[in-house]
C-alpha cells in the first residue's frame, strides 16, 4: 500500500517544502501539492523547492487544470520542476474546481482534459504539435516524459483517463463494489485506445480527518460529506455503495459559501449549515468516503481496502489553509507502525 498527503500550498514555499520533509521522514510515498492560483501560493515553485528538500519522496501536481494555463505552459512547467527531480514527480489534471469558480469561467471539459493530456505528452517527448495552424515544439523536450494523470469521478471523465493517461485518481470513494465499478470504466476507455487496462494506475481518493475521539473527527467532516449529496455525480458510486440516501433538503447557505463548501473559510459555519444530517448517516458516509476517525480505526480501514485489492492511496485532508500536522504525526507516529510501513 502506497498512501500520499495532500498538502496545501497555504504558507510560503520554504515553509511547504519544509513540512514535506517531514512527510518524507514520516514514512509516506507521495504528496499532492493543491493547485488554486487565488486561494494557495503557485503548485509549481512549491513543487520545485519541495523536490531540493527531499530526496525520495514523490510529488504531484494536485490537481491543475488545462483552463488557467495553456497546455503548452503546463508542459513546460512540468518538464522544468521535473529536471529537478528526475522520477519523483508526478502531474495531476483536472477540471479547475476552486481554480475555476473563483475568477467565474467554466471549468475544462472532459474533450479538453482528453485532447490536453495529448498534447502535453506530445510537448514533453519533443514532438511537434499543431496549435490552430501553428506547429511547434517545445525545445527543451525530449527524454523521460514524467507521467500524467486525469483526477476524475464522472464515467467518462475515467474512461478519458484509461484512454490517454498513465493514471487515474478517482473520487469515488472506498467501497470495493464502487471500486470495482470505477475499474470497468478504466478498462473501456483503455480498451478503446488498444491500451493495457493494468497499465493505466488507480489512486483511490480517502477523505482523511484524524481525531483521538471519534465523533469528534466525523463532527469536523460534516461539510465533506454534505458535498457528496450536493454533487450529483456522485450518486452512482454511493448507489453502488449499497447507499441509498433518500430526499434531503440542502440548506441554501452551503451554496453561498466562499469559495465552496470543500474549501471553506468559515469551517464553523460550514458544519452548522451541515447540522440537518442524521449522525447514524453521518457515520456511514464517512466510513465509505476515506479515513475518518481515531488513528486505530483509520488503521483498520487501510487494511480493509488492502484487502480488497486497493494499493495506492491519497489522503486529502480537511485542511485547506493549515498543513496536516495532525494526521501527519498519527500516521508517523501510530498508523504505519501499526501497518508494518518502515521509516
Amino acid at each position: 500500500m502506497r498512501i500520499d498527503l495532500r498538502v496545501p500550498p497555504c504558507k510560503p514555499a520554504n515553509e511547504t517544502a519544509d513540512f514535506i520533509k517531514q512527510c518524507e521522514e514520516a514514512g509516506f510515498a507521495g504528496v499532492g501539492i493543491l493547485d488554486s492560483q487565488l486561494l494557495e501560493r503557485d503548485v509549481f515553485v512549491s513543487m520545485a523547492i519541495a523536490a531540493q528538500a527531499t530526496s525520495k519522496i514523490r510529488i504531484a501536481s494536485a490537481v491543475t487544470n488545462p483552463v488557467t494555463r495553456h497546455p503548452s505552459v503546463l508542459a513546460s512547467a512540468f518538464k522544468t520542476v521535473a529536471e529537478i527531480a528526475p522520477g519523483r514527480t508526478e502531474y495531476w489534471m483536472g477540471r479547475g474546481y476552486s481554480s475555476v469558480q473563483t475568477i467565474g469561467i467554466k471549468p475544462a471539459s472532459v474533450k479538453q482534459m482528453r485532447e490536453s493530456v495529448l498534447t502535453m505528452k506530445s510537448l514533453l517527448a519533443g514532438d511537434e504539435v499543431d496549435f490552430d495552424g501553428s506547429k511547434s515544439r517545445m525545445r527543451h523536450g525530449g527524454g523521460e516524459v514524467p507521467p500524467i494523470y486525469i483526477s476524475a469521478t464522472g464515467p467518462r471523465a475515467i474512461e478519458a483517463a484509461g484512454e490517454v493517461a498513465d493514471g487515474v485518481l478517482l473520487q469515488i470513494g472506498l467501497d470495493p463494489k464502487a471500486v470495482e465499478l470505477a475499474r470497468q470504466h478504466v478498462e473501456i476507455g483503455a480498451k478503446r485506445a488498444g491500451r493495457n487496462p493494468n497499465e493505466v494506475e488507480i489512486i483511490l481518493t480517502a477523505t482523511t480527518i484524524i481525531d483521538a475521539d471519534q465523533k469528534e473527527a466525523r463532527e469536523a467532516a460534516r461539510p465533506l460529506c454534505v458535498q457528496r449529496l450536493m454533487e450529483e455525480y456522485h450518486t452512482k458510486w454511493l448507489r453502488a455503495a449499497g447507499m441509498e440516501i433518500g430526499e434531503l433538503e440542502i440548506p441554501k447557505g452551503l451554496y453561498d459559501l466562499y469559495p465552496d463548501v470543500v474549501h471553506a473559510e468559515d469551517w464553523e459555519k460550514a458544519k452548522e449549515l451541515c447540522s440537518f444530517m442524521s449522525d447514524e448517516l453521518l457515520a456511514d458516509l464517512c466510513d465509505n468516503i476515506g479515513l475518518i476517525g481515531t488513528p486505530a480505526h483509520c488503521a483498520e480501514q487501510i487494511k480493509k481496502a488492502e484487502r480488497a485489492g486497493i494499493d495506492h492511496l491519497y489522503l486529502m485532508t480537511g485542511a485547506t489553509y493549515e498543513f496536516a500536522h495532525r494526521e501527519l504525526q498519527a500516521f508517523r507516529d501510530e498508523i504505519f507502525p501499526a501497518l508494518g510501513v518502515p521509516v
